[in-house]
């Protein structure tokens, strides 16, 4: 389009024409998106509309979203912490695959049913099926330790993570990702071991054949 038609140059033309190079350089652009900022200013703008007020609007936004702060903190259920599931189904012992069979059985779980889901909502963070956390920090390097969620499961009336772990091959500062490969090694972690060193949940991205885990966040303990 910046070729056929160069004198109608808009600003988004020209930043979509740069994003290649932005990804190149951050990683993907969900890390610098603004869609977060825009959601939260839809609810100034809807204000702003159903108020009419033309003397002092800026006054009266930030008066209407005090008083919204406070009704929501003044809820006795605000500061709950709570477990929600999504996807929640019942999965026998013989459905799950051999090395979750052989890692129950090294664990001494003898259960033969147990519930699954796709995802949990555990305090205030979302772990899904699927995604990947960084289990602790190693060397002095502070190296993440990488694992790969496999199954969540309720073992023993307690939710539970069946995890495989990750082996960090090298840190590629074009990308600025971990490159990882699967070792095949499963563990079993509760969900709290997740979340000590991020509570946030990671992707893995294929580039030419390897896999990599983005990590803008500084780690450290």
């Amino acid at each position: 389009m910046v070729h056929h038609l160069p004198d109608l140059m808009i600003p988004k033309v020209h930043f979509i024409s740069e994003y290649w190079r932005l990804i190149g350089a951050n990683g993907p652009a969900t890390h610098f998106w603004c869609m977060r900022y825009e959601a939260k200013h839809l609810y100034f703008k809807r204000l702003a509309t159903r108020s009419s007020c033309f003397k002092n609007p800026a006054f009266t936004l930030a008066k209407r979203h005090q008083l919204r702060q406070c009704l929501i903190l003044s809820n006795k259920n605000y500061y709950n912490i709570f477990s929600e599931t999504t996807s929640l189904k019942i999965v026998k012992h013989s459905q799950l695959s051999i090395l979750v069979q052989r890692l129950f059985k090294e664990n001494h779980i003898h259960e033969t049913i147990f519930d699954e889901c796709k995802s949990i909502h555990y305090k205030n963070v979302l772990i899904m099926a699927r995604s990947v956390f960084i289990e602790k920090l190693v060397y002095e390097e502070e190296e993440p330790c990488f694992v790969y969620v496999l199954h969540l499961l309720k073992v023993q009336n307690i939710w539970k993570a069946v995890v495989e772990h990750l082996q960090v091959i090298g840190f590629n500062e074009k990308l600025w990702s971990y490159e990882i490969e699967f070792r095949g090694t499963l563990d079993l972690l509760d969900l709290d071991r997740c979340l000590n060193v991020l509570p946030h949940g990671l992707d893995i991205y294929h580039v030419e054949g390897s896999a990599y885990i983005n990590v803008l966040s500084r780690l450290t303990i």
